[in-house]
């Protein structure tokens, strides 16, 4: 193991913990900006629909390793229904994540990555999710406003999205960079850990002790090399070793 250019890391339950996922909540706050709804939907009403619609979408894009634009699939739905709303889209996608999930640092993910500019070590994002590009860098800038991350990679403005090697290819496009010269870190051993591995990158799966909220244990171990680390003070003192 040799000290990497550059990290990658994923977004969530990585970088941020979110500790509960109410899409009811989301859409009860986005229909607070409605200003049109002809059919009179309730909030319950809305969340069902949308839900319907996404996971329609979901079960034929995510088997090709292909991601949702949601902010299209939204006004699309929208649309149909007739609403509209006293906000631009990306502001009423904003508020509605929000209202959806809270975030925050994960511990010690400040030192760590402090500990990265120390040592000259670039970083960056990889996320799977279907919010919008713009509204992901919103919410990592207020959730880590310390970090210095050159970019922020979203699946739903990649068209493809982890473990596809299509989306870690634009990433190293952007960096620059060989894979062999960047390590991804991420707690989804298929789309981080083996996703990253197929794509070249030195992949570290990031096994924080508390489940994630949305969703369920790894079925396995990854199946490639790797490193497993449980938080970022272990990973740090590993780093540091590297100089």
């Amino acid at each position: 193991m040799r000290k990497p250019a550059m990290i990658l890391f994923d977004y969530g339950h990585t970088l941020c913990y979110e500790p509960v996922q109410d899409y009811l909540e989301g859409w009860r706050a986005a229909l607070a900006h409605a200003v049109e709804n002809p059919r009179g939907l309730t909030a319950e009403e809305l969340c069902e629909y949308s839900r319907g619609v996404y996971r329609e979408l979901f079960g034929r894009l995510r088997p090709l390793e292909l991601e949702t634009d949601g902010l299209k699939l939204d006004e699309c739905i929208f649309d149909q229904l007739g609403l509209r709303f006293d906000l631009p889209m990306q502001e009423l996608e904003y508020v509605r994540w929000c209202a959806t999930e809270p975030i925050y640092p994960m511990e010690g993910i400040e030192g760590f990555l402090g500990l990265c500019a120390r040592l000259g070590i670039r970083t960056g994002v990889i996320s799977n999710l279907s919010f919008s590009g713009g509204t992901l860098i919103r919410r990592i800038n207020e959730c880590l406003p310390f970090h210095s991350f050159e970019f922020i990679v979203a699946s739903s403005e990649c068209v493809f999205r982890k473990p596809s090697e299509q989306i870690f290819r634009r990433a190293l496009g952007l960096a620059g960079l060989d894979a062999a010269d960047c390590w991804f870190i991420g707690d989804d051993v298929e789309c981080d850990v083996e996703g990253a591995a197929r794509a070249g990158l030195y992949p570290v799966w990031f096994k924080y002790p508390v489940d994630c909220t949305y969703k369920p244990p790894a079925k396995h171990p990854p199946r490639c090399r790797h490193l497993k680390v449980e938080s970022w003070q272990e990973l740090g003192g590993i780093l540091g070793a590297l100089e």
